[in-house]
């Protein structure tokens, strides 16, 4: 079973990620124009910028659910998990927590396999909800969604991990929580791109920033980003 080590955090010179020359439209709403940079391997990035400024387009084109309409996207890691903004289920869609987690495994059987349950029981318990775990996932609150949406994202320990806005629905008691959470599997060799309004206090030492509004506005370490005047809220 799949757990994280506390090893020391640390970058790579391995590319992973790249954009070249990258827009996406949507009609005559140009929500990304002319994106150019690489992000490698063990990265911490936080991806910063007001409202409207394209964040969620960006991953979105890196998770695969839209294409650019100019230039192109590369990846090279082996597995991707993904967490989007909270969506809001309608409530005649009966589907369990365990069965929301089951359709993120690589392979899936008609029925569940023990190993496969265990891993999900594990994953719910270091979450903290092991007794939601036959439950719809509209009866949940919002918090307790976001948590079964991020054991998805997890469960098979990807090489990038895709954070968009993950704290906005979980309990403020929680957060610390999951940060250290965020930290074990980022030390563990993760890639990691959180989405954020609010750039708190660094994860790591050297943790980088991506500032989008349309285009790049800054990309660089977080020490750079405060020297030049970058604010905590974008």
């Amino acid at each position: 079973m799949q757990t994280y080590s506390d090893k020391t955090s640390n970058t790579s010179n391995k590319l992973l990620i790249e954009f070249n020359d990258t827009s996406v439209s949507f009609g005559n709403l140009e929500a990304l124009k002319d994106i150019t940079l690489k992000i490698n391997s063990k990265d911490f990035l936080y991806i910063i910028g007001p409202n409207g400024s394209g964040k969620t387009t960006l991953v979105r084109l890196l998770a695969g659910l839209i294409k650019p309409t100019k230039g192109n996207v590369k990846r090279y890691d082996k597995s991707c998990g993904y967490l989007p903004q909270m969506i809001k289920l309608p409530t005649n869609f009966p589907i369990t927590v365990k069965e929301v987690i089951y359709s993120g495994f690589e392979k899936q059987a008609l029925f569940i396999k023990n190993k496969d349950e265990e891993k999900i029981n594990y994953w719910l318990e270091k979450m903290d909800i092991l007794e939601l775990k036959n439950s719809l996932m509209f009866n949940l609150s919002g918090g307790q969604q976001q948590r079964v949406l991020l054991v998805r994202a997890l469960i098979n320990n990807p090489e990038l991990l895709i954070l968009d806005e993950p704290t906005s629905a979980l309990d403020p008691d929680f957060r610390d929580y999951f940060y250290k959470l965020i930290k074990e599997v980022h030390n563990s060799g993760t890639t990691i791109l959180f989405v954020t309004h609010d750039l708190h206090k660094p994860i790591f030492d050297s943790v980088k920033v991506l500032e989008v509004d349309q285009t790049v506005k800054f990309y660089g370490t977080y020490e750079d980003y405060t020297k030049k005047g970058g604010g905590k809220h974008v």
